[in-house]
């Protein structure tokens, strides 16, 4: 397989993963995630890494019990190899308790930067980063440094 083609196939998975995810469906981590699917995520203010399915099917739950109509969209998707870069934007209203606060009916922009690796048509892995303190100020969490 050419090269051009892997990274075709490989954006599309990622792309289809998103559309998933964008549908609230937790259960494309099972179809689109290697058994071993490993992540460089950590939970905020935690060293507790969210590795595997499950853990990722946590996290995203987690945001769509907080943030009911979230979505996302992709602003960059770049394939090399057998790496997708991403650099996406969340978007959605805080009417659910998240990570301890209370909902505040706020709308929130949250964006975040990574890769992922995807072998044989299944992604093993992704790490990303995102402006977690930019979400928690949206929410009315004051930053320790004064701004």
């Amino acid at each position: 397989m050419s090269t051009d083609t892997q990274e075709t196939e490989n954006r599309s998975v990622v792309e289809e993963l998103y559309e998933e995810l964008n549908n609230h469906n937790a259960d494309a981590f099972h179809e689109y995630l290697a058994d071993d699917f490993t992540t460089g995520i950590y939970r905020s203010g935690t060293e507790e890494g969210i590795d595997g399915r499950e853990g990722m099917k946590e996290l995203w739950e987690e945001y769509w019990s907080a943030f009911p109509d979230f979505s996302e969209k992709s602003m960059e998707l770049i394939a090399e190899g057998d790496r997708v870069a991403v650099f996406r934007e969340e978007q959605g209203t805080h009417e659910g308790e998240f990570r301890g606060i209370e909902p505040t009916g706020e709308e929130i922009t949250f964006e975040y930067a990574g890769y992922f690796v995807v072998e044989d048509g299944e992604i093993t892995h992704g790490h990303f980063h995102g402006n977690m303190l930019n979400l928690l100020n949206q929410l009315g969490v004051d930053s320790p440094i004064p701004q």
